[in-house]
């Protein structure tokens, strides 16, 4: 045998003892089961759900410590958005890597969702969808049951409002922006906590009463048309048995205050921060034009929403608050 053949030989035998010696886990993680590898960074995945296959976009952070459950954002975009969008436009990723967090970023089917039956919008099994990411997710990943928190924008926030009234049994907390409530709890709601925020120009879903929002999705409702930043905030209390004539005015700045409920069953907290100068967009980041009406520009002041979101989120395991 030749020097060369050897040392071929010699180096095909080093890696296969090296791929089932375990070395490779600084580059792919097994789960306790061995059942599969885990490796970092932004991935898609896809399921077959109802005849569909649904998918989704997740961020394994680098800086997660996957020997240990971690808590999962669910971040669900606008009517006319996707899963990419949403990604560039509330940048949870920046969250993910700081806190070692999953966030998964589901795509609706035909970029919407099903936020309120026989209203808005479509008529997928949306609901049923995003509870079987949720199950497919902890299967593969260690994600820590009692920390699992949806959150949207617009559509998707109205989404994330079904699912926490409707599902609160899965989730710790929900906070999302620009949307209302169109749906009713489930009979076996147990509070949690919530929070939306809403800019008080807003264009597109006025912060006043959602009447016109009726036009542009294509339905019209006069229960949902008296509903408002400020009817859903008190929507949202009554919902969590919350105490107090009048919500407190925890924090006041001069671009945005946030008014609470605290009193409430389960330490369920529910919270409106209304921007002031800010319209449909509450983020940082610009959103595309051309990707739907009443969207663009960012909120103008600099308000760090997505860190408040998740700040809000943050305190809140399943069933009771996190100490500092």
């Amino acid at each position: 045998m030749s020097e060369l053949e050897k040392t071929t030989t010699l180096f095909a035998a080093c890696m296969i003892a090296v791929a089932f010696s375990g070395c490779l886990e600084s580059v792919f993680m097994k789960d306790e089961e061995n059942k599969m590898f885990m490796e970092k960074g932004l991935f898609k995945d896809c399921i077959n759900y109802d005849e569909k296959e649904r998918c989704w976009l997740i961020i394994i952070p680098e800086n997660i410590d996957l020997d240990k459950e971690n808590p999962l954002i669910i971040d669900m975009h606008g009517i006319g958005g996707n899963m990419y969008l949403q990604h560039n436009l509330t940048r949870f990723a920046n969250i993910s890597e700081e806190y070692g967090v999953y966030v998964a970023y589901p795509q609706g089917f035909n970029n919407e969702w099903n936020m309120a039956d026989d209203l808005c919008c479509g008529d997928d099994d949306d609901f049923g969808f995003i509870l079987e990411m949720i199950k497919t997710i902890t299967q593969k990943y260690p994600v820590d049951e009692t920390r699992i928190y949806p959150t949207g924008w617009s559509n998707g926030c109205g989404m994330t409002q079904r699912l926490a009234a409707q599902a609160s049994e899965i989730f710790a907390a929900a906070a999302c922006s620009s949307m209302y409530f169109w749906e009713d709890p489930s009979p076996d709601y147990s509070p949690i906590p919530f929070m939306e925020i809403h800019g008080l120009v807003d264009e597109l879903v006025h912060y006043p009463s959602v009447s016109l929002v009726g036009f542009y999705y294509g339905v019209y409702n006069v229960e949902a048309a008296l509903v408002g930043a400020i009817q859903n905030f008190e929507n949202w209390a009554d919902m969590n048995g919350c105490q107090g004539l009048m919500p407190e005015i925890i924090e006041l700045q001069d671009d945005y205050d946030i008014r609470a409920y605290s009193d409430c069953e389960n330490g369920a907290e529910v919270r409106l921060m209304t921007q002031f100068y800010t319209s449909h967009n509450p983020y940082l980041n610009d959103y595309p034009a051309s990707s739907g009406v009443g969207r663009g520009k960012g909120n103008p002041t600099g308000i760090q929403t997505t860190q408040i979101l998740w700040d809000f989120l943050n305190q809140y395991s399943k069933g009771e608050k996190i100490e500092d």
